[in-house]
């Protein structure tokens, strides 16, 4: 299983999954012009090596427009469903304008379903939207467990992570950078609750529990005002201790590469700034 971050942030939100046969889009908060180009040319999945044939399914973890914005576009484009919880569907159908549409299909916290070889559970997070969920994705031997937007992390939601050899989680913000910064106390306190985004601090301490039960991690939805690349993949790699050099991480910037760029730490070695955007390289299981 390889994974190509494509989006990251709050202007976007988007990963292409790919398989040994075929691919899953998670999440699509940024136009499909930019994830699959026009014309069979261009897009951000042909740049980091993809194929958008592969796609088979969209998944989508809730209804926010950074995670849905592309999502009924590409499954018109690619003629592939569209899955999501009862209450991530709702809002997001009632927001299409276009009488045109993919095949909608609905799914179930603790329920797994098949998308060609993937097999795929959504599993309850804490945020404010109707009907959140990540998902454990499984194919081909490999686990990976995809938490995008929550505000806590329950010790269920640990024992699936536990279990994967790869894990998406955000580490949305630094908190003194959040209390410092300009955005207005009602935002503030809404992503600093459990019902927001996760800290930096928070992540980490996901990171702990888990240990050296998981190979490779991916840091994610960073905030373009209230956190740095480099403040993530460090504090990562010190929070870690003795399970950092056991643990491939990969923080994905939220903003062009020239102005903060991603970092990469491989296994045993120290974390290190990553030149290209973030979607320009797949990530291997």
């Amino acid at each position: 299983m390889k994974i190509s971050v494509l989006a990251s942030g709050s202007k976007g939100n988007a990963y292409y999954i790919e398989g040994d046969n075929s691919a899953l889009l998670l999440d699509a908060g940024i136009s499909a012009r930019e994830i699959i180009g026009t014309k069979g040319k261009g897009g951000r999945i042909r740049t980091c090596g993809g194929d958008p044939d592969k796609i088979a399914g969209i998944l989508l973890t809730h209804e926010h427009i950074d995670h849905i914005r592309g999502a009924i576009p590409m499954g018109n484009a690619l003629k592939v469903p569209v899955f999501g919880t009862e209450g991530t569907l709702y809002p997001l159908l009632q927001k299409q304008a276009s009488k045109k549409r993919p095949e909608i299909s609905s799914c179930r916290y603790h329920d797994p379903f098949p998308i060609d070889d993937f097999v795929i559970e959504p599993f309850p997070v804490s945020h404010d939207a109707r009907e959140p969920c990540g998902f454990t994705i499984r194919e081909g031997g490999i686990t990976l467990c995809c938490c995008s937007d929550t505000g806590l992390v329950t010790d269920q939601m640990l024992r699936l992570f536990s279990q994967a050899d790869g894990l998406i989680i955000e580490s949305n913000h630094c908190p003194d950078m959040l209390k410092n910064g300009p955005y207005p106390p009602a935002l503030k306190r809404r992503i600093a609750s459990n019902r927001g985004h996760l800290s930096n601090k928070a992540t980490i301490e996901v990171l702990k529990n888990i240990g050296t039960d998981i190979r490779t991690v991916i840091l994610s939805h960073l905030s373009e005002i209230n956190n740095e690349p480099g403040i993530v993949a460090n504090g990562s790699y010190e929070g870690l201790g003795l399970f950092a050099d056991e643990i491939e991480i990969f923080v994905a910037s939220s903003v062009d590469a020239s102005q903060k760029p991603s970092y990469t730490k491989k296994k045993g070695d120290i974390p290190r700034q990553y030149p290209g955007e973030c979607w320009s390289r797949m990530i291997p299981l």
